[in-house]
């Protein structure tokens, strides 16, 4: 770094303090991370983001900031198991290697001492002569099989090692891709999700239905009861959405309290009554704080529903799906409306 980067590097970590602590964000490194990339500019999503959340007057706390940490930061941990593997899977490969050259050794020593012997066996040999013969035959055997015993246990131990190594990597880029708080995917899963899905679709010609929904009043219900009963809300949504789904659909934490389901291989008739009756089970369950028993009422989620056109993109899918559950926030909210609908849809998003 020279001294003009360095200079740079100075400035974006004044912004990126100043940035965390008018938002009231602890200055950790995970924090710090998003806000010194957000003054960088070098991630222009993050601060398309940002300013669009700035824009609408919304707050870039804590948590928005987890969510964008989670987003746009979300794969360094994947990152660092990638090449954590990648450093251990070359270690495993060149023991293999020794192993091999060992191994091959071993059988020309092996081969090198029963020519010797018989080397020393001629016509005038005396049974003394061919009973030492055998004896070191017998010893370059049991040499040779003692060394393979070790090699098979160290080939079983190697295997044990790259059996680890990959249940690792698959690990960190399960978790990667899932919403930490919920356990359901995360945006970042849910936009690949949805690009391989349009991909599919485009050559099947199958039904493509995306569903996105909110949580109604969830910043209300947020602020009077706290966010570690927010947080039990969100958990209760996302287990709705997963048991309700159809195994074929893929389920998501959008951002905030909002929720999506990518489902493929759905007429967006059937994506109706699925959302709608994951609708009625979430309203159904009543929460109750633990500690006094005490009824915090019912959670309620409105949902809207877009159909695929073939070559559109994934951002006028997703357009079409918030301008429905706009509409259902219009009418009411509790409610499910997809394009079949004939209700106008409003330009701003209802609380």
């Amino acid at each position: 770094m020279d001294g003009e980067e360095i200079e740079f590097a100075a400035e974006w970590s004044a912004q990126a303090l100043r940035h965390m602590a008018e938002n009231g964000i602890p200055p950790s490194p995970d924090n710090y991370a998003i806000w010194f990339r957000y003054a960088s500019g070098r991630t222009p999503e993050l601060n398309k983001e940002i300013d669009a959340r700035i824009a609408r007057q919304e707050p870039v706390n804590v948590e928005a900031t987890a969510e964008l940490r989670e987003r746009f930061m979300g794969d360094g941990k994947l990152t660092d198991m990638t090449l954590n593997t990648g450093a251990k899977l070359n270690t495993e490969v060149d023991r293999i290697l020794r192993i091999i050259e060992e191994t091959a050794g071993n059988s020309s020593t092996f081969g090198q001492s029963v020519r010797a012997a018989s080397e020393t066996l001629t016509n005038q040999s005396t049974p003394n002569d061919v009973a030492n013969a055998v004896e070191a035959i017998i010893a370059a055997s049991r040499k040779m099989e003692e060394r393979s015993a070790e090699l098979e246990e160290t080939l079983h131990a190697t295997k044990s090692e790259l059996n680890e190594l990959q249940q690792n990597l698959e690990k960190a880029h399960s978790e990667a891709r899932t919403d930490g708080l919920t356990g359901v995917n995360n945006r970042k899963a849910f936009d690949e999700a949805l690009a391989r899905e349009m991909a599919t679709v485009g050559a099947d010609g199958k039904p493509l239905c995306l569903v996105i929904g909110d949580i109604d009043h969830f910043k209300k219900f947020n602020d009077t009861f706290g966010h570690r009963t927010g947080d039990q809300v969100l958990k209760l949504v996302a287990n709705c959405l997963k048991t309700g789904a159809m195994p074929q659909h893929f389920v998501a934490r959008y951002g905030g309290e909002e929720f999506a389901v990518v489902m493929p291989e759905t007429e967006i008739e059937l994506a109706e009554t699925i959302a709608n009756k994951i609708r009625e089970t979430v309203q159904a369950r009543e929460l109750v704080k633990r500690s006094t028993g005490e009824s915090l009422g019912r959670v309620t989620m409105s949902m809207g529903i877009s159909l695929y056109r073939p070559g559109e993109t994934g951002a006028g899918l997703i357009e079409r799906a918030d301008g429905c559950l706009y509409a259902a926030k219009h009418a009411g909210r509790n409610c499910v409306i997809t394009e079949l609908h004939e209700t106008a849809v409003p330009q701003a998003k209802a609380s």
